[in-house]
């Protein structure tokens, strides 16, 4: 433990006792509580005199499930209970009492996984053993199938514990698998073609970049898993491998090398040897883990399983979307997932140290890996796909949820503009906008518009406002004519790169808030040629203003907050009355788009040197390789 560490802890320490001694444990939970709406409550660990370090428990925020209304009865291990219940409402059933459970309210739908201590405990040994599946289980899934409930099975204990759960699949109408590799074992000792692959994922509203904790990514590189000194050798020389890499270029580091162990305490072949042992921190709730995912540089994967497609750690999807690198040992089913920059895969030891390095010692580097990443996770890799995927698979489509449709609104007095800005938008990747078009003082030339259609806005509605109308009554009468049920505010002179809608729609969904926007962005001064990065800390964060360039809003919060009937100053007053209104902001990442400050004219009443002042220079000239992640 440094003495920086110390002196931070002491200092914590001794606040909390005195909001404890002052106004006992109420006003320490209240203390708590606005540390962390502020963002000011800590993610940094806390050692003790054994050398054990504990996380606080990460604040999960309260939420409505995507699909209320659909129940799904379930039999699931903790990890899998916390993601799949933002997907529906989710009801746990009970060996003694699921035939009171069918009978009112009932489910839709009996999801099962492979589990070892199901719905905390109550299924133990039912579903695996010489035993199983038991009496309950078998007279479960019959009494759904006789109630023409689907019954679903997913291993996700596969390929190594096929045999274990083989005699409870074939209980079920559909069996799921996290290797594409049995599927083909499945179709044979089943004799049914309904066998498909559910790989593992991430739930936005666990796993995500907000820092709702302070001090993310204070320490520097984590491990946290299970040493097995009498199984999976492969696995065993892998953590081998990259552990001693993290020992020795965590030598050179403040903090070094954390492992977790989940036996810890338990059965000597399940203890970390010499040297690991020296950086055993201890053993993590769940909870905790989800804190430990933010708190460091780089955290580290091995793989029980290398040659699947499909079956890799869950944690690799977690950990990414939480916003810290993964460094990997090879699997096949890591470079069916992700693109070779945004999870590193790491074969010797030499290269592995010198990664790790490099990460700790480049926040840009990891930004940058990291954000691509999680990109990939939104579009494809969350819980709400898997559900989507079972759903469609038991022919339960009418609950699948989609993507949000967005409307991009572009509201221009200045007719040398409009090209700009819907060449930008026509350049949008992973979402297609409609775009509301509302010129202001002049009508846009019909053969521009037959391009931008041409160019792919094939949504795109123009309207004509009056030349003396004010920017927020334009922008109000853009919001009439708009069908999404996201709005995205874009300016006319500003610079937007291709992933910029999609990024907003995913920050929007994952953050829970009703308006995202970046008050950490890039900002570039024409005049200087220079490109400066403003105020970098409000990166991931919840707060109470973002540029209005970048404002994306719920539809329903734009029609019950309207802008305000002024030309200066609008964006700012909406987002007063929003705040006012209940209404939350986040802040997202600071990429994909760049605010411009030209030499023509604006609305900006600033200087050059005022807006540098809360900046900081990044490079002179654009660089939109350095901008558009």
């Amino acid at each position: 433990m440094t003495a920086t560490d110390l002196a931070r802890t002491a200092r914590h320490v001794r606040v909390a006792a005195w909001h404890l001694r002052s106004g006992g444990i109420s006003q320490l939970r209240a203390w708590r509580a606005r540390q962390a709406r502020s963002g000011r409550a800590s993610a940094r660990g806390i050692l003790d005199r054994r050398g054990r370090l504990t996380f606080p428990d990460w604040p999960v925020r309260e939420h409505q499930v995507r699909r209320p209304g659909l129940r799904a009865g379930v039999i699931l291990d903790e990890f899998s209970a916390l993601a799949f219940g933002f997907e529906w409402d989710q009801v746990p059933l009970d060996p003694e009492t699921w035939s009171a459970q069918l009978a009112d309210p009932g489910i839709d739908l009996l999801f099962v996984e492979a589990a070892w201590n199901g719905n905390g405990g109550a299924w133990a040994y039912q579903l695996t053993g010489s035993q199983a599946p038991s009496p309950a289980l078998r007279g479960l899934v019959e009494a759904c199938q006789a109630r023409g409930i689907p019954t679903v099975f997913w291993n996700k204990e596969d390929p190594a514990h096929y045999a274990d759960f083989l005699d409870t699949a074939r209980l079920f109408d559909v069996v799921f698998t996290t290797d594409v590799d049995s599927r083909e074992r499945y179709l044979q000792d089943l004799g049914t073609d309904r066998v498909w692959v559910l790989p593992f994922a991430a739930a936005p509203d666990l796993h995500n970049p907000v820092r709702e904790l302070a001090n993310a990514a204070d320490r520097d590189l984590a491990f946290a898993g299970t040493y097995y000194a009498h199984r999976f050798p492969e696995r065993r020389a892998q953590m081998d491998l990259l552990l001693g890499a993290a020992v020795r270029a965590g030598a050179r580091m403040e903090s070094g090398l954390d492992i977790f162990s989940r036996m810890l305490g338990r059965e000597d072949r399940y203890q970390f040897p010499a040297p690991f042992d020296h950086y055993v921190r201890g053993a993590l709730t769940y909870a905790q883990m989800l804190t430990a995912y933010r708190a460091y540089k780089v955290f580290l994967n091995v793989n029980s399983v290398t040659t699947s497609p499909s079956m890799c750690a869950r944690r690799i999807f977690e950990i990414t979307a939480s916003g810290t690198p993964v460094v990997s040992t090879p699997s096949a089913a890591i470079g069916e997932f992700f693109a070779a920059d945004e999870v590193l895969e790491v074969s010797d030891a030499a290269t592995a140290e010198q990664l790790l390095r490099a990460l700790v010692e480049n926040p840009a580097l990891r930004d940058r890996m990291v954000h691509r990443g999680q990109r990939r996770i939104w579009a494809g890799h969350t819980y709400c796909h898997r559900v989507n995927e079972v759903l469609e698979r038991v022919g339960c489509s009418s609950s699948v949820v989609a993507d949000p449709t967005v409307s991009a609104l572009a509201v221009t007095n200045r007719p040398h503009q409009v090209e700009h800005v819907l060449r930008q938008l026509a350049g949008q990747r992973g979402c297609r906008p409609q775009v509301i078009l509302l010129t202001h003082g002049f009508e846009v030339e019909p053969a521009l518009v037959d391009r931008a259609r041409e160019w792919g806005l094939d949504q795109l509605v123009t309207l004509t406002g009056p030349a003396d109308a004010s920017l927020g009554t334009c922008l109000n009468l853009a919001i009439e004519a708009a069908d999404g049920d996201l709005l995205a505010k874009v300016d006319d002179d500003d610079l937007y790169g291709p992933h910029y809608l999609a990024d907003q729609r995913a920050a929007l969904g994952y953050s829970g808030a009703d308006i995202v926007g970046k008050a950490a962005h890039y900002l570039y001064l024409a005049d200087l040629d220079v490109t400066a990065l403003r105020y970098a800390e409000q990166e991931h964060r919840r707060t109470d203003f973002v540029p209005g360039p970048t404002l994306m809003i719920r539809n329903v919060l734009a029609h019950a907050v309207p802008f305000a009937d002024r030309t200066r100053g609008e964006d700012t007053q909406f987002l007063r009355d929003a705040v006012a209104a209940g209404a939350e902001i986040y802040s997202a990442d600071r990429f994909n788009f760049v605010q411009v400050r030209g030499s023509w004219g604006h609305t900006w009443t600033v200087s050059d040197a005022e807006l540098l002042s809360a900046a900081r220079v990044e490079f002179f000239g654009r660089h939109d390789s350095h901008t558009w992640v």
